[in-house]
């Protein structure tokens, strides 16, 4: 079982603010700010993500002379066997020196041990029109149902017209289970681009293998 090293907690002291229902992880991903839960989609969504975690273990680093612990808010495991440790910050918080001296200290604590520490930031995190996109597909990896002969199909169809597009696929084996079979990685369209749902809108294609290490982050 995925054990963190600690309950996640917001400053305030309260709990926890909220789970995210991970298809990857088949488990619920505790966040205790919307920009964690936002961040989380990058790693759900990343194919070369093999699995993540919320705050993982606790390190104790140096600062101005003293030992501090710290706790990163996630840990993501690349399907190259990459461990990387994340903090998630809002980027007007990224404008503080004190903030900026201990996240740097951070860092070469990790660089020192010969670990990924990265910094993600709201900018990165909820850029346009990618999070809205995450947000949409999101919605559509836990739908009910067998749609294996709908995937089959919708295959075959890509096969027989490589320009098929989303509005085009959707009209034929309807919008829910093109959504779902995209939210699932099963077909792929370019999410960095506004998902329209016109028949002359998104190009959807096979999955490739260049797909499989692609990162979001």
């Amino acid at each position: 079982m995925d054990m963190k090293s600690r309950k996640v907690v917001t400053r305030s002291g309260r709990r926890f603010r909220g789970y995210f229902p991970s298809w990857k992880m088949k488990r619920h991903i505790e966040w205790e700010s919307l920009l964690e839960r936002d961040a989380i989609l990058l790693f759900e969504f990343s194919r070369g993500v093999a699995s993540y975690r919320e705050q993982p273990e606790m390190i104790e680093y140096e600062f101005e002379g003293e030992i501090h612990r710290y706790y990163p808010d996630f840990e993501v495991i690349l399907k190259s066997g990459e461990i990387i440790h994340f903090e998630v910050k809002p980027a007007s918080k990224l404008t503080s020196a004190e903030l900026i001296k201990k996240l740097s200290a951070i860092k070469l604590h990790y660089e020192r041990m010969g670990r990924d520490f990265r910094i993600l930031s709201s900018d990165q995190i909820q850029k346009y029109p990618r999070h809205s996109n995450l947000m949409c597909l999101t919605k559509f990896q836990f739908n009910q149902g067998d749609i294996s002969r709908v995937q089959s199909k919708v295959f075959k169809a890509i096969k027989a017209d490589p320009n098929s597009t989303l509005g085009s696929l959707a009209n034929k084996y309807g919008l829910v289970n093109t959504l779902i079979l995209i939210s699932r990685g099963l077909i792929f369209t370019d999410i960095d681009i506004r998902i329209d749902f016109s028949s002359g809108g998104n190009q959807v294609r096979l999955v490739t293998e260049d797909d499989h290490d692609s990162l979001l982050f």
